[in-house]
């Protein structure tokens, strides 16, 4: 079985900002992307005492998000990469993290945030529950209101792993590599010191020695920085901003300064504020 990249979409162009990079990893991995969507039934609204249907059918609504996929496998076409379309029934977050557990694709491509069914979770209440039920990293890309263009290749030179000393986020280290070597990219690790108060400079850069040779022995390219001042978010995003063509990957639980990453302030700061991707993913299923 050829290796897959997921793509959810919810029919906005802002959605289809994920679809470059989609393309570019597949072509990576030498194989395909699927694209999925959630069925959005017409709403039902409450009028008094009265339910009031939508004057839209419900048949005519999948029919166009049925004809939406079609037109974006005919977009992606010209790519050479294989592309399949399917439309799920169901709760967003459910639904996808089923479907996903099912097709078992490599990585999951989504915007970060925009408008639609799928866009409710991005960044929203429900986001960590998708990523705690995702079988794989998930890549969050910023959107955009222009038509992207499927066929162009964005620059990925360098993946930048935080770490703060923890278990939890040491297990990024695998997914992180793992996106790193499949696409030729460096992996670089990160500490802002200030919130670990039990990481000295010494013992941090010791730290970050012994993970960057044990990296360096799977034939990665692999640099190391700590910071000494500075919020952890703030730390982030100016190291990724500063350098274009960065992936910053993040675990889903650490602790000290990085103890509500993933979806909790720092994360939401770094995704909202950073123009670098991220890759996140739960560090039990790393």
């Amino acid at each position: 079985m050829s290796a897959i990249v997921m793509v959810p979409l919810d029919g906005s162009p802002s959605a289809e900002a994920a679809l470059s990079w989609a393309v570019h990893l597949a072509k990576y991995l030498n194989g395909s992307v699927r694209l999925v969507g959630v069925h959005a039934p017409p709403a039902i609204l409450l009028d008094g005492e009265t339910l009031v249907g939508s004057v839209v059918p419900d048949e005519s609504v999948r029919r166009q998000e049925t004809d939406y996929f079609a037109n974006v496998q005919a977009l992606l076409k010209p790519t050479g990469v294989s592309v399949a379309a399917d439309l799920l029934d169901g709760g967003v977050v459910s639904s996808l993290a089923d479907y996903a557990r099912n097709l078992k694709p490599v990585w999951i491509v989504m915007m970060s945030h925009g408008r639609g069914p799928v866009a409710r979770f991005f960044l929203g209440e429900t986001a960590s529950e998708f990523v705690r039920r995702s079988p794989c990293p998930v890549l969050l890309v910023h959107p955009t209101n222009e038509r992207v263009d499927p066929s162009a290749s964005p620059v990925i030179r360098r993946v930048l792993v935080p770490l703060d000393g923890s278990d939890g986020a040491e297990r990024m280290l695998g997914p992180a590599a793992d996106f790193a070597k499949a696409l030729g990219a460096d992996l670089n690790l990160l500490m802002a010191l200030a919130r670990i108060p039990d990481m000295p400079a010494a013992k941090a850069e010791a730290y970050l020695q012994q993970k960057t040779t044990a990296l360096q022995a799977k034939s990665l390219n692999v640099g190391s920085k700590t910071v000494p001042h500075g919020d952890a978010a703030d730390v982030i995003v100016a190291e990724a901003d500063a350098n274009p063509g960065t992936i910053v990957a993040l675990a889903t639980h650490g602790r000290g300064g990085l103890a509500k990453l993933v979806w909790g302030s720092v994360t939401e700061d770094v995704v909202r504020r950073t123009k670098a991707p991220v890759l996140v993913f739960k560090p039990s299923q790393a």
